[in-house]
């Protein structure tokens, strides 16, 4: 357990000192503690049984200004740590965060969405618990300890028989322990999938309100919601009876001290006070074992989560930027896709390109042909390396993409795609995040060259208008408009056009692909459609077969070929 908990000392030792400090004030705050034990001593033997009222007034200053203390010292000792808590969980979910967004896109087609806000969310909760832990570890076992130095000096014998269920109370602790840790790892695997439950139902409410398919997610939540709720019944159960289990091994111990005292007192050996102080700090005693054992909880809560953090921090991106990488800002000749074939890296067996070839001259309209499943959006995404090649290479004026910079390449290319992707924020930081740097004058100028300034400025916050999830609250023609002004502003040299306007209705799509034209020209571009519109005029074709080039050419050229791309023709499919 320790050695996993040993893994976080990159997070905490920036905050050791916070740390350190809460620790140190462990130690007057525990003797605090076992003040009231000797004041209830003194309290009955000196003052009630020898019936001295000049030291009664003793008594409520000692026990206000004992307290007056404990206010200070407590303080100091858990506000230290709540800070070092609060700054080590905003380090440990910035360090996720920051490592889940430079890992290869792969990842995020082979992990749920609900894990991986698990990972980022609900873990450094668990792992929060478990420092927290970390001033109960050191005030407890010193409070303990000072409680049973008073005890033995109350009376050895006594102390003594409290300590009988020691060994019993380590076996309630290590199995209890054992089996929460396997229960919390279930627990963060089906919590995971909730999310996911929630996260696809929520985005796509209106394909569940078309569909009608309340009935059939609900199904599916309240099935994954009982796994939840059957496996924190067992974790309930197990917390729940550990507690009292200790309170009635406690009470085994309490049962021989009260007898034997009792004889005591009534034999003269012992005086009421003695007995009295006894039992007061033997019930607080109590308070440091029930702590304990919630910090055994705790610490296997934080131990499973550190193990799931830990597993997270050896997934490692499958893009790997050179460390000589050449630097490039644009390029002047031609970009050589050579031989090209690609299999996504959680499926190598399953081939999605074919030892595909051909060449994009600089200014050139190329257009991509083919069926669905073809590899077309595959084989875009190949060029800004969000996925590398499995085989073959992709040149740009002769030099392999894999080694350029891999900020340098992707701010050579802007991409307009079917699915606009829009952030819950404003008009103008959708658009910004074209190119961060831009000016609201170059934002509003951008939305002007995209045909989106006039929806924009009829809107009653224009450019600080949130658009909603996903962009929910614009139509598709607008969103399109945004995703071109966004490229517009980018202002690079190669462009991406990912079947930009199939989704849109008639007079959406002429409205867009007037913007696109504009945004067309003095640019290399490259374009997945379907509508013979956009890919007539294309310099180049390139048709694709199950992921296998069959046919290159100008629209002519093909036609006059009568091979697949004739087909497609004849079909109405372009």
């Amino acid at each position: 357990m320790m050695h996993s908990l040993f893994k976080l000392r990159i997070f905490v030792r920036p905050y050791l000192g916070l740390i350190l400090l809460s620790g140190i004030l462990a130690i007057p705050l525990a003797a605090i503690r076992v003040g009231p034990a000797p004041i209830v001593r003194y309290m009955l033997d000196d003052v009630l049984v020898n019936r001295d009222s000049s030291k009664l007034i003793f008594f409520p200053f000692a026990l206000i200004g004992l307290y007056a203390l404990n206010f200070f010292v407590r303080f100091g000792h858990y506000y230290c740590l709540r800070v070092a808590i609060i700054r080590i969980n905003q380090k440990i979910k910035n360090t996720i965060f920051n490592h889940l967004l430079g890992l290869s896109a792969d990842y995020f087609t082979s992990q749920s969405t609900g894990t991986l806000i698990s990972r980022t969310g609900v873990d450094p909760q668990y792992i929060d618990g478990g420092l927290s832990c970390l001033n109960v570890m050191i005030r407890e076992p010193i409070t303990l300890l000072f409680l049973l130095g008073y005890a033995f000096k109350l009376n050895w014998r006594l102390t003594l028989i409290t300590l009988f269920v020691t060994p019993l109370l380590v076996w309630v602790f290590s199995v209890t322990g054992r089996n929460l840790k396997r229960y919390i790892s279930r627990i963060s695997e089906i919590n995971a999938q909730l999310y996911s439950i929630l996260q696809e139902s929520f985005t796509g409410i209106r394909i569940v309100k078309t569909f009608r398919l309340e009935k059939y997610v609900n199904k599916k939540f309240r099935e994954k919601n009982e796994a939840f709720a059957q496996i924190l019944l067992k974790t309930s159960l197990l917390e729940e009876a550990s507690h009292p289990m200790v309170e009635f091994l406690t009470a085994l111990a309490l049962a021989p001290i009260i007898y034997y005292g009792g004889q005591q007192v009534l034999a003269g050996k012992m005086s009421s006070g003695d007995l009295f102080a006894f039992f007061a700090t033997f019930a607080m005693m109590m308070n440091p074992i029930r702590m304990l054992n919630d910090v055994n909880i705790k610490l296997h809560q934080a131990t499973a989560a550190v193990e799931r953090m830990d597993e997270l921090f050896q997934w490692k991106s499958h893009l790997y930027e050179s460390s000589s990488a050449q630097p490039i800002k644009t390029f002047k000749e031609q970009i050589c896709l050579e031989k090209v074939s690609f299999s996504y890296p959680d499926d190598l067996r399953r081939p999605i390109l074919k030892q595909v070839s051909f060449k994009i001259k600089q200014g050139q309209v190329v257009a991509i042909v083919g069926a669905s499943g073809a590899g077309k959006s595959s084989l875009v995404s190949l060029l800004p390396r969000i996925f590398d090649v499995t085989e073959g290479s992709i040149q740009i004026d002769g030099q392999d993409i894999r080694e350029l910079s891999l900020d340098d390449l992707r701010r050579m290319i802007a991409v307009v795609s079917q699915d606009v992707f829009l952030f819950n924020d404003t008009l103008e930081e959708n658009i910004r995040c074209g190119r961060l740097s831009a000016t609201p004058q170059e934002i509003r100028e951008a939305a002007r060259r995209a045909h989106a300034l006039d929806f924009i400025e009829s809107l009653p916050e224009k450019f600080q208008t949130r658009v909603g999830d996903r962009g929910q609250k614009l139509s598709g023609g607008e969103k399109q408009r945004i995703s071109i002004a966004r490229a517009f502003l980018r202002e690079s040299p190669l462009l991406i056009l990912d079947e930009a306007t199939s989704s849109l209705d008639s007079t959406s799509e002429r409205a867009v692909q007037v913007a696109l034209e504009e945004l067309m020209q003095n640019r290399t571009t490259l374009v997945i459609a379907h509508r013979l519109s956009t890919i007539q005029h294309a310099d180049l074709i390139v048709v694709l077969k199950e992921g296998v080039l069959v046919e290159k050419g100008t629209h002519d050229e093909l036609l006059n070929q009568k091979g697949e791309y004739f087909r497609f023709y004849i079909g109405g499919r372009v």
